[in-house]
């Protein structure tokens, strides 16, 4: 039986995960918190075995939630000029007290004190919020106009377009037809963005993912549908 001290296991492929017992706790469940801190909470007297048997199903998820932190988790730094669509990301050390971004030409130009580092977790957090406004500002100019388009195009009606910040999905289309759009979907190539909004489009009238649904979209994508899909899981949303 597994005592209450933490147990570490390392598995290939997914990585260490901690175990701990807590005999107040209802049901086990799994916390993924960053890169490096998987932990699982075991209740009452259920065996290490049982609960690594219910960790391994959820495998794909764990792998997943791990691999978005360590996209959150990377330093962004001047030498890597990170880019979206149309801006670039610059660190500009000056003589002030407080970090700000401001946004022209082109540019997302991050001042911050001569005092700090680049690395400096602060400068990072403004160094994101600076990119993901970047990536609002191309998402609104681009998105909403796009959409229409393919709509014109393809003969489909919606109600209205929304763009938010949605990290754990590409985009969806609600029981009224309205369609919401990550910002993040700006990270991806042109034709990528497409076939998102085109999938959008097709639920409109299919609301489910069966085969009407497929047989639709295959027929806008020339027969691609599953290929684009597949393309598409190659990036993930967030900075």
């Amino acid at each position: 039986m597994l005592k209450s001290n933490p147990k570490s296991v390392n598995y290939p492929g997914i990585g260490v995960i901690t175990y701990k017992r807590n005999l107040r706790a209802r049901r086990l469940s799994i916390s993924v918190k960053s890169s490096s801190k998987v932990k699982v909470t075991i209740p009452g007297t259920l065996s290490l075995q049982s609960a690594e048997s219910f960790v391994l199903t959820k495998s794909k998820w764990i792998i997943e939630k791990v691999e978005y932190f360590s996209t959150k988790e990377t330093k962004l730094s001047q030498s890597e000029g990170y880019k979206t669509k149309e801006h670039t990301l610059q660190f500009i050390s000056a003589d002030i007290d407080k970090i700000h971004i401001n946004m022209e030409l082109g540019k997302i130009n991050l001042y911050y004190p001569n005092s700090m580092d680049i690395a400096n977790e602060k400068v990072q957090q403004v160094a994101i919020k600076g990119i993901e406004q970047a990536f609002r500002l191309e998402a609104q100019n681009y998105l909403p106009n796009r959409v229409k388009q393919l709509a014109s195009q393809f003969g489909y009606k919606y109600a209205k377009v929304g763009i938010n910040k949605a990290s754990t999905r590409w985009g969806s289309c609600s029981p009224k037809n309205n369609i919401n759009l990550s910002l993040y979907l700006m990270k991806l190539p042109n034709n990528l963005i497409d076939y998102i909004i085109l999938h959008e489009l097709c639920h409109t009238l299919h609301k489910n993912h069966g085969p009407r649904f497929w047989a639709e979209l295959n027929r806008l994508t020339e027969g691609n549908a599953k290929q684009l899909s597949k393309e598409v899981k190659k990036y993930r949303a967030g900075i």
